[in-house]
């Protein structure tokens, strides 16, 4: 019996509590909700609103249609922009095959070129030696050229002295 109590004496504290919370909010009003004001407003003052209501109404329309201009502008520019960023990646690729192309090519002509020092190289040395095999010979010519003009010169003298002998001049 008491829980039964309990229960009744809850319910009745929340309603109370429900019924008190109600009444401050509806004295917060202060005014009844069925009170609607009326205004009375001049001829000269409806003209002036309703002047007022078209002038809004037109500059509505102006910034309407001005925004419609620069949507239409932005999406131009847009397009353009998508445009000149595809037409500037294709030049991307072109240039980065054309730097490729450059490198294989200067790789190519650095390896030709240095396949000809090589061969310049080899063909002076090559002159090198012959140049001094030449002088070898030639030494070896200048030498032997004395030592037959040598040889000479004593069957000359020889000779001179046998012929001399012969008839006795001597």
């Amino acid at each position: 019996m008491c829980g039964v109590n309990k229960r009744y004496f809850s319910s009745l504290l929340f309603a109370l509590f429900f019924v008190s919370a109600a009444g401050v909010l509806q004295a917060g009003e202060g005014e009844p909700a069925a009170y609607i004001p009326v205004y009375l407003i001049s001829e000269a003052e409806l003209r002036s609103i309703e002047e007022y209501q078209a002038g809004s109404a037109r500059e509505k329309q102006s910034w309407l249609l001005r925004v419609s201009e620069l949507r239409i502008r932005a999406e131009k520019l847009e397009a353009d922009s998508r445009l000149l960023n595809g037409q500037l990646s294709t030049v991307r690729e072109q240039s980065l095959i054309l730097e490729q192309s450059f490198n294989e090519y200067e790789a190519e002509s650095l390896m030709t070129i240095s396949m000809k020092n090589g061969e310049i190289a080899d063909l002076r040395l090559e002159v090198a030696d012959k140049m001094l095999e030449a002088a070898t010979y030639r030494g070896t010519a200048r030498s032997r050229l004395i030592i037959i003009i040598g040889l000479a010169g004593s069957w000359i003298i020889f000779i001179a002295f046998k012929i001399c002998r012969f008839f006795r001049i001597i």
